[in-house]
Protein backbone atom coordinates (compact mmCIF):
# COMPACT_ATOMS: atom_id res chain seq x y z
CA UNK A 1 0.00 0.00 0.00
CA UNK A 2 1.47 3.12 -0.93
CA UNK A 3 1.82 6.03 1.03
CA UNK A 4 0.36 9.24 -0.24
CA UNK A 5 2.16 11.70 1.95
CA UNK A 6 4.61 11.01 4.36
CA UNK A 7 5.20 12.52 8.17
CA UNK A 8 8.28 13.81 7.16
CA UNK A 9 7.06 15.70 4.30
CA UNK A 10 6.79 19.50 5.19
CA UNK A 11 4.08 20.91 6.21
CA UNK A 12 3.29 23.53 2.87
CA UNK A 13 2.76 19.74 1.11
CA UNK A 14 0.45 18.49 3.35
CA UNK A 15 -1.75 21.79 3.01
CA UNK A 16 -1.24 22.07 -0.91
CA UNK A 17 -2.04 18.62 -1.81
CA UNK A 18 -5.23 17.81 0.21
CA UNK A 19 -6.28 21.27 -0.60
CA UNK A 20 -6.13 19.99 -4.22
CA UNK A 21 -7.49 16.67 -3.46
CA UNK A 22 -10.46 17.98 -1.43
CA UNK A 23 -11.30 20.47 -3.54
CA UNK A 24 -11.14 18.16 -6.63
CA UNK A 25 -13.91 16.08 -4.56
CA UNK A 26 -15.99 18.82 -3.47
CA UNK A 27 -16.27 19.79 -7.54
CA UNK A 28 -17.13 15.79 -8.36
CA UNK A 29 -20.09 15.95 -5.31
CA UNK A 30 -21.54 19.33 -6.53
CA UNK A 31 -21.37 18.11 -10.01
CA UNK A 32 -23.20 14.82 -9.26
CA UNK A 33 -26.08 17.41 -7.95
CA UNK A 34 -26.82 19.01 -11.48
CA UNK A 35 -29.73 17.53 -12.48
CA UNK A 36 -31.39 17.32 -8.81
CA UNK A 37 -31.36 20.57 -7.99
CA UNK A 38 -32.18 24.48 -9.08
CA UNK A 39 -29.27 25.71 -10.87
CA UNK A 40 -29.68 29.02 -8.95
CA UNK A 41 -29.18 27.28 -5.83
CA UNK A 42 -26.62 24.87 -7.24
CA UNK A 43 -24.49 28.05 -8.15
CA UNK A 44 -25.12 29.53 -5.03
CA UNK A 45 -23.91 26.45 -2.79
CA UNK A 46 -20.72 26.30 -5.31
CA UNK A 47 -19.90 29.79 -4.76
CA UNK A 48 -19.03 29.52 -1.44
CA UNK A 49 -18.36 25.96 -1.04
CA UNK A 50 -15.61 26.06 -3.62
CA UNK A 51 -14.46 29.21 -3.08
CA UNK A 52 -10.48 29.65 -2.76
CA UNK A 53 -9.44 28.89 1.35
CA UNK A 54 -7.29 27.10 3.36
CA UNK A 55 -9.20 23.60 3.52
CA UNK A 56 -7.94 23.62 7.44
CA UNK A 57 -11.12 21.59 8.74
CA UNK A 58 -10.33 18.84 5.98
CA UNK A 59 -6.58 19.34 6.50
CA UNK A 60 -7.44 18.05 10.11
CA UNK A 61 -9.85 15.04 9.18
CA UNK A 62 -6.30 13.94 7.53
CA UNK A 63 -3.73 14.84 10.07
CA UNK A 64 -6.15 13.16 13.19
CA UNK A 65 -6.65 9.56 10.43
CA UNK A 66 -2.89 10.01 10.03
CA UNK A 67 -1.80 10.29 13.94
CA UNK A 68 -2.61 6.98 14.84
CA UNK A 69 -1.15 5.33 12.34
CA UNK A 70 2.57 5.54 11.17
CA UNK A 71 1.90 9.49 10.76
CA UNK A 72 1.68 8.58 7.05
CA UNK A 73 -1.30 9.56 4.41
CA UNK A 74 -1.95 6.09 2.70
CA UNK A 75 -3.83 6.62 -0.61
CA UNK A 76 -6.66 3.88 0.55
CA UNK A 77 -6.75 6.19 3.90
CA UNK A 78 -7.14 9.27 1.38
CA UNK A 79 -9.97 7.91 -0.10
CA UNK A 80 -11.74 6.54 3.04
CA UNK A 81 -12.15 9.51 4.94
CA UNK A 82 -12.77 11.78 1.61
CA UNK A 83 -16.87 12.04 2.97
CA UNK A 84 -15.43 13.40 6.49
CA UNK A 85 -13.39 15.95 5.02
CA UNK A 86 -15.94 16.76 2.16
CA UNK A 87 -18.64 17.26 5.34
CA UNK A 88 -16.46 19.74 7.52
CA UNK A 89 -16.29 21.87 4.76
CA UNK A 90 -20.07 21.90 3.34
CA UNK A 91 -20.55 22.84 7.31
CA UNK A 92 -17.83 25.41 7.82
CA UNK A 93 -18.97 26.80 4.16
CA UNK A 94 -22.39 26.84 5.53
CA UNK A 95 -22.00 28.43 8.63
CA UNK A 96 -20.15 31.35 6.65
CA UNK A 97 -22.84 32.05 4.41
CA UNK A 98 -25.16 32.39 7.50
CA UNK A 99 -22.83 34.18 9.86
CA UNK A 100 -22.32 36.87 6.92
CA UNK A 101 -26.20 37.44 6.77
CA UNK A 102 -27.59 40.74 7.45
CA UNK A 103 -29.69 39.28 10.60
CA UNK A 104 -25.94 37.81 12.00
CA UNK A 105 -22.59 40.08 11.01
CA UNK A 106 -23.94 41.81 7.77
CA UNK A 107 -20.82 41.40 5.91
CA UNK A 108 -20.15 42.13 2.54
CA UNK A 109 -16.84 40.64 2.57
CA UNK A 110 -15.14 36.93 2.44
CA UNK A 111 -12.60 35.53 1.21
CA UNK A 112 -11.92 38.83 -1.27
CA UNK A 113 -14.85 37.91 -2.95
CA UNK A 114 -18.45 39.23 -2.54
CA UNK A 115 -20.36 37.78 0.38
CA UNK A 116 -23.06 34.89 -1.27
CA UNK A 117 -25.88 36.79 0.02
CA UNK A 118 -24.65 39.89 -2.20
CA UNK A 119 -23.42 38.25 -4.71
CA UNK A 120 -27.19 36.43 -5.13
CA UNK A 121 -30.06 37.68 -2.64
CA UNK A 122 -30.54 37.20 0.79
CA UNK A 123 -32.96 34.16 0.16
CA UNK A 124 -30.66 32.12 -2.21
CA UNK A 125 -28.01 32.66 0.26
CA UNK A 126 -30.24 31.14 3.30
CA UNK A 127 -31.18 28.47 1.24
CA UNK A 128 -27.96 27.48 0.14
CA UNK A 129 -26.67 27.42 3.88
CA UNK A 130 -29.39 24.73 4.59
CA UNK A 131 -28.73 22.63 1.69
CA UNK A 132 -25.21 22.51 2.46
CA UNK A 133 -25.35 21.66 5.99
CA UNK A 134 -28.23 19.34 5.20
CA UNK A 135 -25.80 17.87 2.61
CA UNK A 136 -23.20 17.37 4.48
CA UNK A 137 -24.40 14.66 6.61
CA UNK A 138 -25.33 12.85 3.31
CA UNK A 139 -22.01 12.55 2.44
CA UNK A 140 -20.38 11.94 5.66
CA UNK A 141 -22.79 8.93 5.77
CA UNK A 142 -21.14 7.10 3.00
CA UNK A 143 -18.44 6.27 5.12
CA UNK A 144 -20.91 3.66 5.67
CA UNK A 145 -19.12 2.44 2.80
CA UNK A 146 -15.82 0.76 4.07
CA UNK A 147 -16.32 1.71 7.70
CA UNK A 148 -19.73 1.16 8.48
CA UNK A 149 -19.04 0.81 12.33
CA UNK A 150 -18.35 4.04 12.32
CA UNK A 151 -20.58 6.11 10.93
CA UNK A 152 -23.12 6.40 14.17
CA UNK A 153 -20.47 8.02 16.51
CA UNK A 154 -19.05 10.19 13.53
CA UNK A 155 -22.73 11.32 13.05
CA UNK A 156 -23.07 12.48 16.50
CA UNK A 157 -19.01 13.92 16.61
CA UNK A 158 -20.74 16.69 13.59
CA UNK A 159 -23.94 17.06 14.38
CA UNK A 160 -23.16 18.53 17.69
CA UNK A 161 -20.08 20.35 16.83
CA UNK A 162 -22.58 21.60 13.93
CA UNK A 163 -25.87 22.07 16.21
CA UNK A 164 -26.79 23.75 18.84
CA UNK A 165 -24.64 22.84 21.59
CA UNK A 166 -21.68 23.83 19.16
CA UNK A 167 -21.34 26.30 16.87
CA UNK A 168 -24.93 27.17 16.62
CA UNK A 169 -25.26 27.85 20.33
CA UNK A 170 -21.86 29.81 19.61
CA UNK A 171 -23.12 32.04 17.33
CA UNK A 172 -25.82 32.37 19.85
CA UNK A 173 -24.09 33.56 22.51
CA UNK A 174 -21.76 35.99 20.28
CA UNK A 175 -25.04 38.00 19.19
CA UNK A 176 -26.34 38.58 22.81
CA UNK A 177 -22.84 38.33 24.74
CA UNK A 178 -22.52 38.51 28.43
CA UNK A 179 -20.53 37.63 31.07
CA UNK A 180 -23.01 35.32 32.09
CA UNK A 181 -23.01 32.55 29.43
CA UNK A 182 -20.58 30.89 30.76
CA UNK A 183 -21.03 27.52 29.06
CA UNK A 184 -17.23 25.63 29.11
CA UNK A 185 -17.48 23.11 26.30
CA UNK A 186 -14.66 20.15 26.34
CA UNK A 187 -14.18 17.57 23.80
CA UNK A 188 -15.71 14.99 26.29
CA UNK A 189 -18.91 16.97 27.52
CA UNK A 190 -19.81 18.01 23.53
CA UNK A 191 -19.12 14.67 21.86
CA UNK A 192 -20.74 12.54 24.22
CA UNK A 193 -18.06 9.63 23.73
CA UNK A 194 -16.42 10.02 27.39
CA UNK A 195 -19.14 9.52 30.41
CA UNK A 196 -16.86 8.35 32.23
CA UNK A 197 -14.66 11.43 32.86
CA UNK A 198 -15.25 13.25 36.05
CA UNK A 199 -16.93 17.12 36.00
CA UNK A 200 -13.87 17.68 38.31
CA UNK A 201 -11.25 16.72 35.34
CA UNK A 202 -13.53 18.93 33.10
CA UNK A 203 -12.61 21.92 35.98
CA UNK A 204 -9.05 20.93 36.18
CA UNK A 205 -8.96 20.78 31.93
CA UNK A 206 -10.63 24.23 32.30
CA UNK A 207 -7.84 25.44 34.95
CA UNK A 208 -4.99 24.54 32.37
CA UNK A 209 -6.24 27.18 30.36
CA UNK A 210 -5.52 29.64 33.29
CA UNK A 211 -9.23 30.93 33.13
CA UNK A 212 -9.61 30.59 36.49
CA UNK A 213 -8.24 33.48 37.21
CA UNK A 214 -9.76 35.66 34.36
CA UNK A 215 -12.63 38.06 34.52
CA UNK A 216 -16.07 36.88 33.72
CA UNK A 217 -15.95 38.56 30.40
CA UNK A 218 -12.91 36.52 29.43
CA UNK A 219 -14.59 33.36 30.39
CA UNK A 220 -17.42 33.89 28.36
CA UNK A 221 -15.15 34.93 25.64
CA UNK A 222 -13.53 31.64 25.69
CA UNK A 223 -16.98 29.59 26.30
CA UNK A 224 -18.21 31.17 22.90
CA UNK A 225 -15.45 30.65 20.70
CA UNK A 226 -15.04 27.02 22.58
CA UNK A 227 -18.42 26.63 20.57
CA UNK A 228 -18.75 28.97 17.57
CA UNK A 229 -15.06 28.34 16.28
CA UNK A 230 -13.52 25.52 17.77
CA UNK A 231 -16.61 23.31 17.95
CA UNK A 232 -16.13 22.63 14.09
CA UNK A 233 -12.04 22.50 14.12
CA UNK A 234 -12.29 19.72 17.42
CA UNK A 235 -14.85 17.72 15.52
CA UNK A 236 -12.57 17.62 12.53
CA UNK A 237 -9.62 16.33 13.90
CA UNK A 238 -11.38 13.86 15.95
CA UNK A 239 -13.41 12.56 12.87
CA UNK A 240 -10.10 11.65 12.07
CA UNK A 241 -9.27 10.20 14.93
CA UNK A 242 -12.32 7.85 14.23
CA UNK A 243 -11.74 6.73 10.91
CA UNK A 244 -7.65 6.37 11.70
CA UNK A 245 -8.72 3.76 14.64
CA UNK A 246 -8.03 5.66 17.63
CA UNK A 247 -8.23 4.45 20.99
CA UNK A 248 -10.08 6.20 23.29
CA UNK A 249 -7.61 8.09 25.22
CA UNK A 250 -5.50 8.76 21.53
CA UNK A 251 -9.80 10.30 20.82
CA UNK A 252 -9.29 12.22 23.94
CA UNK A 253 -6.34 13.48 23.32
CA UNK A 254 -7.05 14.70 19.71
CA UNK A 255 -10.63 16.63 21.45
CA UNK A 256 -8.15 18.06 23.68
CA UNK A 257 -5.67 19.14 20.68
CA UNK A 258 -8.39 20.86 18.62
CA UNK A 259 -9.56 22.69 21.46
CA UNK A 260 -6.51 24.75 22.09
CA UNK A 261 -5.93 24.82 18.11
CA UNK A 262 -9.69 26.03 17.99
CA UNK A 263 -8.65 28.93 20.58
CA UNK A 264 -5.66 29.54 19.06
CA UNK A 265 -7.15 30.35 15.42
CA UNK A 266 -9.78 32.75 16.73
CA UNK A 267 -6.73 34.64 18.97
CA UNK A 268 -5.03 35.13 16.03
CA UNK A 269 -8.17 36.32 14.51
CA UNK A 270 -8.12 38.78 16.60
CA UNK A 271 -4.89 39.57 16.33
CA UNK A 272 -4.88 39.83 12.54
CA UNK A 273 -8.20 41.88 12.71
CA UNK A 274 -6.83 44.50 14.65
CA UNK A 275 -3.23 44.38 13.23
CA UNK A 276 -4.21 43.60 9.11
CA UNK A 277 -6.16 44.88 6.27
CA UNK A 278 -9.09 44.41 4.89
CA UNK A 279 -7.03 43.77 1.14
CA UNK A 280 -4.68 41.13 3.39
CA UNK A 281 -7.53 39.40 5.04
CA UNK A 282 -9.90 39.16 2.75
CA UNK A 283 -12.86 40.41 4.86
CA UNK A 284 -13.35 43.27 6.46
CA UNK A 285 -11.21 43.93 9.39
CA UNK A 286 -12.16 45.94 12.60
CA UNK A 287 -15.43 45.91 12.80
CA UNK A 288 -16.09 43.85 15.83
CA UNK A 289 -14.10 46.54 17.63
CA UNK A 290 -16.53 48.92 15.50
CA UNK A 291 -19.49 47.35 17.27
CA UNK A 292 -17.83 47.27 21.02
CA UNK A 293 -17.92 43.20 20.85
CA UNK A 294 -15.25 42.37 23.38
CA UNK A 295 -12.51 40.40 21.62
CA UNK A 296 -9.41 38.73 23.30
CA UNK A 297 -7.24 42.08 21.71
CA UNK A 298 -9.04 44.64 23.31
CA UNK A 299 -9.64 42.59 26.67
CA UNK A 300 -6.19 41.61 27.16
CA UNK A 301 -3.82 43.69 24.83
CA UNK A 302 -1.75 42.64 21.70
CA UNK A 303 1.21 41.12 23.85
CA UNK A 304 -0.99 39.70 26.24
CA UNK A 305 -3.23 37.87 23.63
CA UNK A 306 0.07 36.38 21.81
CA UNK A 307 1.33 35.31 24.91
CA UNK A 308 -1.83 33.37 25.62
CA UNK A 309 -1.39 31.66 21.95
CA UNK A 310 2.01 30.41 22.87
CA UNK A 311 0.69 28.76 25.85
CA UNK A 312 -2.24 27.16 24.08
CA UNK A 313 0.25 26.14 21.80
CA UNK A 314 2.50 24.29 24.72
CA UNK A 315 -0.80 22.73 26.10
CA UNK A 316 -1.75 21.58 22.68
CA UNK A 317 1.96 20.17 22.05
CA UNK A 318 1.65 17.75 25.32
CA UNK A 319 -1.72 16.03 24.43
CA UNK A 320 -0.20 14.81 20.96
CA UNK A 321 3.05 13.87 22.19
CA UNK A 322 5.32 11.17 21.03
CA UNK A 323 3.90 8.84 24.05
CA UNK A 324 0.43 9.09 22.62
CA UNK A 325 0.94 9.02 18.89
CA UNK A 326 3.64 7.33 16.79
CA UNK A 327 4.59 10.41 14.96
CA UNK A 328 2.82 14.20 15.19
CA UNK A 329 5.26 16.39 13.93
CA UNK A 330 2.39 17.51 10.96
CA UNK A 331 -0.05 18.02 14.08
CA UNK A 332 2.87 19.63 16.08
CA UNK A 333 3.80 22.04 12.28
CA UNK A 334 0.22 23.17 12.24
CA UNK A 335 0.34 24.43 15.58
CA UNK A 336 3.01 27.00 14.40
CA UNK A 337 1.54 27.59 11.46
CA UNK A 338 -1.68 29.10 12.71
CA UNK A 339 -0.08 30.55 16.09
CA UNK A 340 2.25 33.11 13.11
CA UNK A 341 -0.69 33.01 10.38
CA UNK A 342 -0.48 36.25 8.58
CA UNK A 343 -3.88 35.64 6.72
Amino acid sequence: MSDFLKFSDPLELWVSTIRTFVDEELKRVCENLKNEVPARLLDSMSYSLLAPGKRLRPLLVYLGACSVKNGNLSSSLLREAAPAACAVEMIHAYSLIHDDLPAMDDDDLRRGRPTNHRQFDEATAILAGDALQTFAFEILANIADTQPEKVTPALRILSRAAGAPGMVGGQMDDMLFSPNALRPVLPMTLYGLFPEVSSDFCQAALERFGASSWTPELRALESMQDRKTGALITAAVMLGGLLGGAAEEQLFRLGLYGQYLGLMFQITDDLLDATSTASVMGKQTGKDDGKGKITWVNHLGISASRQYVARLNQLARQEVCEDAFPNPSVLIELLDYVAHRTH
